[in-house]
């Protein structure tokens, strides 16, 4: 079961131009971002613990996005 809300997904895709959306491509996107906010926040928390602290930031999020 997905963790994000689907209705907000789709209403990004048409927002972006899709005038209908299929509910299975729906959840393939909604698949992919969780698996990149995923690996992301992995990536962040790193960054945290190597400055010393629990939090995570936006500058620990602005740095994993970064790459």
């Amino acid at each position: 079961m997905p963790r994000l809300a689907i209705a907000p997904v789709r209403d990004l895709m048409k927002d972006a131009g899709a005038k209908l959306v299929a509910k299975d491509a729906v959840m393939k996107l909604v698949e992919y971002l969780e698996g990149e906010c995923e690996s992301l926040t992995r990536k962040a928390v790193g960054f945290a613990k190597h400055a010393g602290r629990k939090k995570v930031m936006m500058s620990d999020i602005s740095l994993a996005i970064k790459g």
